[in-house]
């Protein structure tokens, strides 16, 4: 088992073959005062492998596609070490082969749900003595999730449309322009990713937003323009649908929430332990 220290690690992919299903691996040693009672975690559609030692035992969880806000509050401080692996919206289907459907908005025990791939990171977990030993263990697991691709072309298509166009694609362009029918190509959301194209194009063009305002000043009446909205009120509404609070309360609290700007293929990172 690795030790706590004070360093935080968000490590990226190095197979070429993981990188469009995994975003990155974030090893935390959380202390008492790490997360804040209000830390709550915004909607991405990704689904995130979860393992955490509190000293006792591993907790192994897998949460399905993030569709509305999380309020984790100061839940991760009571840990020593957690592992997050971040994954791309198709990438839990891609490693689980499971429908996503029943799984989107969960918090489940990685046991109940793929027993083997519990047992395999559960080991790599408690064996690794170093951040960069258990990312390799890691990534050898789920590498051999990857030998036979079973993401439909057709939404890896739809998917990239909609993520080019920051979400403002219209879905019947979409289905259009992917040969598919709308039908299709929501029964293929909803059990690849967990969600349908509306409900995916809506969080993408949302997290398109947060991306703005993380980096630059809060210009509503611009930013609303910018992401397709009708006017500033569609905007607002819209907004606080999808996170529970206006763009004017997140921009003042913003450190309370967690926002995952992390491309989808990202460029490979050389940090080591």
């Amino acid at each position: 088992m690795i030790f706590p220290n004070d360093r935080q690690f968000q490590l990226f992919p190095s197979p070429v073959g993981l990188r469009n299903y995994i975003q990155y691996y974030n090893v935390v040693f959380p202390k008492s005062d790490t997360f804040a009672a209000r830390y709550t975690l915004m909607p991405n559609a990704c689904g995130t492998l979860s393992l955490a030692f509190d000293g006792t035992a591993v907790a192994a969880e897998l949460w399905g596609a993030s569709i509305s806000p999380v309020l984790l509050g100061a839940e991760p401080n009571r840990y020593q070490v957690l592992l997050l692996i971040s994954l791309s919206p198709y990438g839990l289907y891609q490693i689980t082969r499971q429908s996503q459907a029943a799984l989107a908005g969960k918090r489940l025990s990685l046991a109940d749900i793929d027993s083997a791939l519990f047992a395999s990171l559960h080991h790599a977990f408690v064996r690794a003595k170093t951040t960069a030993e258990l990312v390799q263990r890691c990534e050898k697991i789920l590498y051999e999730r990857m030998e036979r691709p079973v993401v439909s072309d057709a939404l890896l298509l739809a998917a990239a449309m909609i993520a080019d166009s920051h979400g403002q694609a219209q879905v019947n362009e979409v289905a259009r322009r992917s040969g598919y029918s709308e039908r299709q190509l929501n029964r293929l959301f909803l059990a690849q990713i967990g969600m349908n194209m509306k409900h995916y194009a809506r969080l993408t063009r949302f997290n398109y937003v947060l991306k703005h305002m993380q980096s630059a000043p809060c210009y509503f009446a611009a930013l609303s323009q910018q992401a397709g909205y009708f006017d500033q009120a569609h905007f607002d509404k819209d907004f606080k649908a999808i996170s529970g609070v206006t763009p004017q309360e997140y921009c003042k609290t913003m450190s309370d929430f967690y926002y995952d700007g992390t491309e989808i293929y990202p460029t490979i990172s050389s940090k080591e332990d």
